[in-house]
C-alpha cells in the first residue's frame, strides 16, 4: 500500500493486490453498505489523513478507481466554505423563427426550400392568430435558404419570449422536419 499527496486537497492511496486480499477486499463489493469494506475503508482514511495535514475539512470525497489485481482510492478534502461549481451551457444565438402573413406564402417557401435546399432538419411550423410561423432548431440557416425566406415571410426574428410563447400557445403544424413533412406532399 502506497499514500501520495498530490495537492493539499487530494491524496491517492494504491492498493495492490496483495493488500485487496489481506484486507480481504473485493472491488465490486467495496463500498460503505458492506460493513466489512465500511470499516476498512474508514481504517485506511485515517491512516492517510494523520500522514496529511487535513485540519477543518468538513467533507471528503472518496472515490475507487479499478487497477489490474488491486486498486486507487482517491481522497478529494473539500474544505468547509467552498461551493460545488456550476456550469451552465449558453446558446450563442438565438434560434431563427420566420413569420408569414397566410398559409400560401408558408406553403410557398416550403416548397421552394424542399426542392433547392435539402439539408433541412430539426424545424417546425406553427399557427397563431392566422400567423404561420416556421422555426429552426438550430442558430444558422444556409445563406441560399435566408435568401429564400426573406422572398415569402414577412420578417424573421429570435426573441427568447415570443419563442416560448409561441411553443405553448400556437397549434402545431409539423413538428420535427416540417419542410420535409410538408414539402413531400406537395
Amino acid at each position: 500500500m502506497t499514500i501520495k499527496q498530490l495537492s493539499e486537497d487530494k491524496v491517492l492511496i494504491r492498493l495492490c493486490a496483495d493488500d485487496m486480499k489481506n484486507f480481504a477486499l473485493e472491488y465490486k463489493k467495496m463500498g460503505f453498505t458492506d460493513k466489512h469494506s465500511k470499516l476498512i475503508l474508514l481504517r485506511l482514511l485515517k491512516i492517510a489523513l494523520c500522514n496529511f495535514e487535513a485540519k477543518n475539512q468538513n467533507k471528503i470525497l472518496m472515490e475507487a478507481i479499478p487497477d489490474n489485481d488491486g486498486c486507487f482510492l482517491l481522497l478529494t478534502l473539500q474544505k468547509e466554505h467552498s461551493k460545488r461549481k456550476k456550469y451552465k451551457i449558453k446558446r450563442v444565438k438565438d434560434y431563427p423563427c420566420y413569420r408569414f402573413e397566410n398559409c400560401d406564402e408558408l406553403l410557398k417557401a416550403i416548397e421552394m426550400l424542399y426542392k433547392n435546399c435539402k439539408l433541412f432538419y430539426n424545424n417546425s411550423a406553427f399557427e397563431l392568430k392566422g400567423k404561420y410561423y416556421l422555426v429552426f432548431d438550430y442558430p444558422v440557416v444556409p445563406k441560399n435558404a435566408k435568401m429564400l425566406l426573406k422572398e415569402y415571410s414577412a420578417c424573421e426574428c429570435s426573441d427568447k419570449i415570443f419563442l416560448s410563447h409561441l411553443y405553448e400557445h400556437a397549434n402545431v403544424l409539423s413538428s420535427g422536419n416540417a419542410i420535409e413533412h410538408i414539402g413531400c406532399a406537395l
